[in-house]
């Protein structure tokens, strides 16, 4: 069968353009579909950190030595080993060797951009200059300079696949194009409702809050031409769901010093200083939702801080509370009832609040920062919930050399995988920062290079 390409990826995100790139690299022919208009995919639209462990920058930043045995363990034991551990030491011993590729690219990383990621308190989240949009400009300008075809407004409909059960290209509405091998590189699903409904069901009990960050284009392609071929779907009701109060689709990451949290039954369950990677599926076991609660000196001094709290400042908070959506009352009780607490409970709960305040600490849960007494009415209430889909976590099984594992757990020939695509890398609880960015581009540059070494095989 003559060819068109050695490889092709689908996708241009930075899995997509990781994987390219290194294919051409490795001597390959390439080319990339891109279903929509533009390139970069949900990676355009995120801060581009990179979660690794042993980096130069890190080194310039003054980080203790830091090694992928450390990261592997951290990683792991977050996620109690119910995550493949193949995959995740590929990723950990490949993260620093491609970061330092991604940074000899011209990625610029500044040492003050290095910060502890998620729950560890070591820095190993590292921040760009310019988000992920300098990450796909600079992946991008390579590409174009090895050559690399690209294809936009290019939706790939069908693997082909030869009579020996090899991928042998695709087809876009119905043009095909031949080639030794396929990257799988299209992202998650978080713009598929039906998707959402079957891989990723814990989303969507948020109901109506619920919406996605990433772009229109993460429509889970690559699974759905996973499957079409016999590949294994892994990483069931995973993902990341963000906090919010429904006010707006604005993005955050962390909730005000000056508010409590708490359940349908008045309680504290967590602090409110507690990582991002593990507070909604903290609410998620409270029942999916808890309330914020604060005073009427907290509303009036609330402004925005370095975190860009854009929900918590005084002129949203007043707005909000006209117009019936933030619960406001001149007492807790009628406050609870309001709202839909127990009202004992909760004015149990804000006395001993207020009492750690005056002995200048959280007894129960060790909140970090100050405490700032609730004690000035009028007092407000909203309701919280998980429901901001950041990614989605399951999509196809690979090997640790990327290949698509298919449901006798055998290599799909020919076929590979890299990012959101790949489902038996992330847990129930996110790594932090990067974490999900960082293995797109481990994966991808992973990706190309066994793809591209399995196609070029193919011409011996």
């Amino acid at each position: 069968m003559d060819r068109d390409y050695d490889v092709i990826v689908i996708g241009s995100g930075a899995a997509g353009l990781s994987a390219a790139i290194s294919a051409a690299d490795s001597g390959a022919s390439v080319l990339i579909c891109e279903s929509e208009q533009v390139v970069g995919g949900s990676s355009r639209l995120s801060g581009g950190h990179f979660y690794a462990a042993g980096t130069s920058v890190q080194k310039k930043a003054g980080v203790p030595d830091d090694t992928a045995d450390d990261m592997y363990e951290h990683y792991m034991t977050l996620n109690q080993w119910k995550v493949d551990p193949r995959i995740v030491r590929k990723y950990c011993d490949l993260s620093a060797p491609t970061f330092e590729w991604l940074v000899d690219l011209g990625v610029q990383f500044l040492p003050e951009g290095v910060y502890p990621s998620g729950v560890s308190s070591v820095p190993r989240g590292h921040q760009p200059g310019g988000g992920g949009q300098e990450v796909i400009n600079t992946l991008d300008g390579h590409r174009s300079h090895k050559n690399v075809d690209i294809v936009l407004d290019a939706r790939v409909t069908e693997l082909l696949v030869e009579r020996d059960n090899r991928i042998a290209g695709v087809s876009i509405n119905g043009d095909k194009a031949f080639s030794g091998a396929v990257v799988l590189a299209t992202g998650g699903f978080g713009a598929n409702q039906a998707l959402l409904d079957k891989y990723y069901p814990q989303s969507q009990a948020a109901g109506d809050w619920s919406w996605y960050i990433g772009a229109e284009g993460a429509r889970g392609d690559g699974i759905s031409l996973g499957e079409s071929v016999g590949a294994t779907v892994d990483g069931h009701d995973r993902g990341l769901l963000l906090v919010t109060p429904g006010f707006s689709q604005d993005l955050e990451v962390l909730f005000p010093s000056w508010l409590i949290l708490v359940n349908r039954r008045g309680r504290r369950f967590v602090s409110e200083s507690a990582p991002y990677t593990v507070l909604g599926g903290l609410i998620e076991a409270q029942g999916g939702s808890a309330y914020a609660i604060f005073d009427e000196t907290a509303r009036m001094n609330a402004s925005p801080n370095s975190a860009s709290q854009a929900y918590w400042v005084s002129d949203v908070l007043q707005k909000k509370a006209e117009e019936g959506f933030i619960k406001r009352a001149n007492d807790l009780e009628s406050l609870a009832e309001n709202i839909g607490i127990q009202a004992d409970a909760l004015a149990g709960t804000i006395d001993n609040y207020n009492r750690d305040s005056d002995l200048g600490f959280d007894s129960a849960f060790f909140k970090s920062g100050k405490l700032e007494k609730i004690q000035t009415p009028p007092y407000y209430g909203v309701e919280v919930r998980p429901a901001i889909i950041c990614w989605t976590g399951a999509g196809l099984r690979i090997d640790e050399k990327t290949n698509v594992i298919d449901r006798n757990e055998k290599p799909i020939a020919g076929l590979y995988a890299a990012g959101e695509t790949v489902g038996n890398l992330h847990g129930d609880r996110y790594v932090g920062g990067g974490g999900s960015f960082g293995p797109a581009i481990v994966f991808g540059k992973l990706a190309g290079e066994e793809a591209a070494l399995f196609a070029v095989s193919r011409n011996d």
